[in-house]
């Protein structure tokens, strides 16, 4: 059983702390099984960023002329770009369909787009005069090799059929699936008609621990990266005597302080300053995923002692209350919307999100404040009553020029946590705060 609140002066939300557990589920075990049983591979790397760019690594090591060109969904955050921008990669983002689901037909034109002009290019290099006969005697869907990144956003967007799609048109094609939202529903992402080539999961934005991500694909995957390969990289996370990288030993401090924190009396201000400080040295430590790095052993610690059963139950109950509870709200529709609200309870929730409707707000509040609402200045009112829900995610110019569904989502968007450290009470509370500082900007 996780450790709860146990007084008054809640706060819902933000960086997990070190959690107390004694369960016998090892999440390490269950997606290796995960893994073997798919006649896949597992490796296990310290961070989201570090799994990418294992990814990006082990694609150029099998196929070296591989057009190194990612096409990923334009609602995405820059540590899922850099891992490939940083090592020559070009980035052309998709869109996607209101509901977060990948607009197929605006995919296709951006491959078949990239490969014709790849082909031209390759043709006028060898001095052909003929390029277009020579482009159209070459069937795109069969012959083209795209790198595509796909996402189930919050365990409740369609990806089965964009991946079936994209194996149907493009057989060669390298699907990397991202399931970040969906860690603990391995059978959701392996146990399925189409699997994508590469799994990549963020192990610590589900639970306190200073490390973790993983990445599922070829059984001949490279091994993390040999330490004695980057001797030239002070960052390094596990070593033979069991040390660890700034990283993992920044977070493990301020998971254990934040606890500290949480279940003191009078939640010292200078202790969240400093836990807090300590959550941003540590992401700051962090390298874009150039030198990937394996999970540490604090980590593996963690995960070998965990109660899946009691996760799932509490992230399910407190979605469910959450999701009714926000539902039943009268200005749910006019002000606010949940993200596919009819879809089906997640087997594993990650977070419950909604998108305000902040012009709406503006034209019909009757306070200056509300007139003048954003959506990070609605943010930070619920930030003061200790109710974090975060933006996830702040997307570049560039994402947002190409869909306009992701930039709307993007500046509107929040996301409350509904996590095992909570119960259904604290989810009730969370729509009281939430309808009350809406109904005061309102007015």
């Amino acid at each position: 059983m996780h450790d709860r609140q146990m007084n008054d002066m809640r706060e819902i939300g933000s960086e997990y702390y070190m959690e107390s557990s004694d369960g016998d589920s090892a999440l390490t075990d269950i997606l290796s099984g995960a893994a073997r049983n798919a006649g896949c591979g597992v490796r296990f790397l310290r961070c989201g960023r570090d799994a990418l760019g294992f990814i990006a690594d082990e694609i150029a090591r099998r196929d070296a002329g591989i057009s190194r060109t990612l096409f990923i969904p334009a609602l995405c955050c820059d540590s899922m770009v850099l891992p490939f921008s940083k090592r020559g990669w070009n980035i052309k983002y998709y869109r996607l369909n209101p509901d977060l689901s990948a607009d197929t037909e605006h995919l296709r034109d951006l491959i078949d787009r990239d490969a014709d002009a790849a082909r031209n290019d390759t043709a006028a290099d060898a001095g052909r005069n003929d390029t277009a006969t020579d482009a159209a005697r070459i069937d795109i869907g069969t012959d083209s090799v795209p790198v595509v990144l796909v996402m189930n956003y919050y365990g409740i967007t369609d990806v089965v059929s964009v991946k079936a799609f994209i194996r149907e048109r493009y057989p060669h094609s390298i699907i990397i699936e991202d399931v970040t939202h969906q860690v603990f529903s391995p059978a959701q992402y392996m146990d399925v008609e189409v699997r994508a080539d590469y799994v990549i999961g963020s192990i610590r934005k589900w639970m306190g621990v200073p490390d973790g991500s993983f990445v599922i694909g070829p059984e001949d995957m490279a091994e993390v990266t040999d330490i004695a390969d980057v001797t030239d990289v002070a960052d390094v996370t596990e070593v033979t005597d069991g040390s660890v990288s700034d990283f993992t030993r920044l977070r493990r401090q301020a998971l254990l302080e934040k606890r500290e924190y949480i279940f003191s009396e009078d939640r010292p201000q200078t202790l969240k300053d400093h836990f807090r400080k300590l959550f941003g040295e540590a992401e700051d430590s962090l390298e874009d995923g150039i030198h990937p790095m394996p999970m540490s052993d604090v980590a593996r610690d963690v995960l070998g002692a965990m109660d899946l059963s009691d996760i799932r139950a509490h992230r399910r109950d407190n979605f469910k209350v959450l999701r009714e509870c926000l539902s039943a709200d009268p200005l749910c529709g006019e002000m606010y919307e949940i993200l596919n609200p009819v879809a089906d309870v997640p087997d594993c929730p990650f977070m419950l999100p909604i998108v305000m409707h902040i012009d709406h707000i503006r034209e019909n509040s009757h306070t200056a404040a509300g007139q003048s609402i954003t959506r990070d200045r609605f943010e930070n009112k619920l930030a003061a009553r200790d109710v974090y829900a975060p933006v996830l995610w702040p997307i570049d110019a560039q994402a947002a020029e190409a869909c306009d569904v992701s930039r709307r989502f993007a500046q509107n968007m929040l996301a409350f946590y509904i996590d095992q450290r909570y119960d259904s009470d604290d989810m009730r509370y969370v729509a009281e705060v939430f309808g009350d500082e809406l109904r005061a900007i309102l007015g």
